[in-house]
């Protein structure tokens, strides 16, 4: 199995087998990694009738709901979270920022739009917005908000919106679900009006809190991840495929660092112990949650925030270029 990147030999990297958020086994956590750029990926890519079903959960944050229970902070808590607020420096996605640099009135296309967050503050200033998500409990309750959301991914756009362009392309945390994020972006190319705007936000699995809990983590996810990006690999990845990078988001750092997340964080090494598959993993308590802060309260943000975006213009100068997919 070779890189879709640099085309060099992938190894194996992370081993998860289990679902952590069903408690079951999985054949999907198995992630081997390209030593050159970074980029992971699921060593087994399901089939896309097998994928439905990993978004059949008690509750998931795209349904209007979280798995994590809620935990009472403590005083070491109440510590390690204010001293990680005073370090955070976000930079996040912006809707009412972004809005400025596009035609008034524009469209936007979400895809992997979820719950319709950031549709309906879009559409709430103004713009002609539309969602794209294959998960029909996603897609209802985006509905119930007035939105409208077609059935579909990035890799296979609905019929609807053939020939269509959009002004805004978005497809924030829904890069990393694709079998195949090669083609995925080749689309969102293509779905981009002249001077039109992508925005891509993943998961950062070259940030400090990823590269300490890797499947204890949060970000990682699997089997709904099947794609692991550093920043270097996401502006890689995207670059090849005809996007310019002209500007970065960061975000996710404080969260990490709260007794809810941390909570479900250990819950994770607590399901994986039972099984005996504890042997390569961190638990994530409050001492280590002190050692990561001090490694990253004043890290680069490539190595300081858990979700990394680019937003990007079409490059004419490098259009995406012919040849396989990342299958």
């Amino acid at each position: 199995m070779t890189c879709p990147i640099c085309s060099q030999a992938m190894r194996p990297w992370i081993a998860m087998p289990i679902d952590a958020k069903k408690d079951a086994v999985t054949l999907f956590g198995h992630v081997v990694r390209c030593d050159r750029c970074g980029l992971g990926r699921s060593a087994n890519m399901p089939r896309p009738e097998e994928i439905v079903g990993f978004y059949d959960v008690d509750a998931y944050y795209t349904h209007g709901e979280t798995h994590m229970r809620p935990v009472t902070p403590g005083v070491l808590d109440k510590i390690l979270v204010r001293l990680a607020w005073h370090a955070d420096r976000a930079c996040p996605f912006d809707c009412v920022e972004i809005a400025r640099a596009l035609p008034a009135g524009g469209t936007i296309l979400d895809l992997g739009c979820g719950d319709g967050e950031k549709l309906a503050a879009f559409r709430d200033l103004g713009f002609v917005v539309l969602g794209v998500d294959p998960d029909p409990k996603s897609r209802a309750l985006a509905a119930s908000m007035g939105l409208e959301v077609l059935e579909g991914t990035a890799e296979a756009p609905p019929p609807a919106i053939d020939g269509r362009r959009f002004d805004l392309v978005i497809m924030s945390h829904s890069l990393e679900h694709c079998t195949d994020p090669v083609h995925a972006l080749r689309n969102v190319r293509s779905l981009m009006a002249d001077g039109g705007l992508a925005y891509i936000e993943v998961p950062n699995a070259g940030c400090l809190h990823f590269e300490t809990f890797r499947q204890c983590s949060e970000m990682f996810d699997a089997p709904r991840h099947l794609w692991f990006f550093t920043p270097d690999a996401l502006q890689s990845i995207a670059e090849q495929n005809g996007l310019r990078v002209v500007g970065w988001r960061y975000n996710g750092f404080t969260r990490v660092f709260t007794p809810t997340w941390r909570g479900w964080e250990c819950e994770i090494f607590a399901r994986l112990a039972k099984r005996g598959f504890a042997a390569t993993a961190k638990r994530h308590s409050i001492p280590q949650s002190f050692r990561l802060l001090a490694r990253s309260a004043l890290a680069r943000p490539k190595r300081k925030y858990d979700s990394i975006g680019i937003l990007t213009s079409r490059d004419p100068a490098h259009p995406a270029r012919p040849g396989a997919t990342a299958r």
